[in-house]
């Protein structure tokens, strides 16, 4: 079984809709999103309605939740703040049930052996980013039976590797073939608003009979999707980021 998956869209349709159709030319059996398919861009419903058509496991994102009004944006910065304000706002009846049904944590597979989560499996509703070694450290313990946990939230696509010894260690992002003697995050990035310094779409490929991990980039139409953030009156900030991978 090969699976797509994807994170952090952020209403952004161009970049959703050239990503479902590379996975489609890749064969996969099916399609996960670890969350945020709202926030920041112009088509909430929109990428609420390919993700219900497209994906069978669906995690909540904070993004997903602030658009809910379930979480404070107090911490939020302004751009965010008035995004999520605009995206309450926008959202349809049809997208907000669908939304505020979300998990925090699913499994890919029966054994419980492959995890998916937003942020991180340690309190997963308090949104905690996993950013460096030590952030790394703390969430392994939530995984002490799972083998691998695919992350997003960050938008920066990347891994962590802790050893029979307890040592993390902290990967760009490549290809790998998951090892039984490693515990992984493996973080896929982001589709919809990638902060790399790379404006293509971030996801990933795993292929769970070879447990292989193949990494993908894919460019959409940057220009496009930049416009309507501007057409909706949201920041300029929001728009111009894209166009830079920032």
């Amino acid at each position: 079984m090969r699976f797509g998956i994807i994170s952090d869209i952020h209403g952004n349709l161009e970049a959703l809709t050239t990503v479902l159709e590379a996975l489609k030319n890749e064969n996969v059996d099916d399609i996960f999103c670890l969350g945020d398919i709202v926030g920041y861009g112009a088509n909430p419903n929109e990428c609420v309605d390919l993700i219900k058509e497209n994906c069978s496991k669906v995690i909540i994102g904070n993004h997903d939740a602030a658009g809910l009004g379930m979480i404070s944006l107090e911490y939020f910065n302004i751009y965010a703040r008035a995004a999520a304000i605009w995206t309450q706002n926008a959202l349809t009846d049809e997208s907000i049930n669908y939304l505020k049904h979300l998990d925090y944590v699913k499994y890919i597979d029966d054994a419980e052996k492959i995890m998916l989560v937003h942020s991180s499996p340690l309190f997963p509703e308090n949104w905690n980013y996993i950013l460096n070694t030590d952030d790394a450290k703390t969430a392994f313990f939530k995984i002490s039976e799972e083998q691998a946990c695919f992350i997003g939230h960050s938008h920066q696509p990347i891994i962590f590797t802790k050893d029979l010894a307890d040592k993390v260690v902290m990967l760009s992002p490549k290809d790998i073939t998951l090892d039984e003697n490693y515990k992984y995050f493996i973080n896929v990035g982001s589709v919809g608003q990638p902060r790399d310094g790379i404006r293509d779409s971030s996801y990933v490929i795993f292929d769970m009979d070879k447990q292989e991990i193949t990494y993908k980039r894919t460019a959409y139409n940057v220009e496009a999707a930049a416009q309507k953030i501007r057409d909706a009156n949201l920041s300029d900030v929001l728009a111009d980021r894209l166009l830079f991978g920032r």
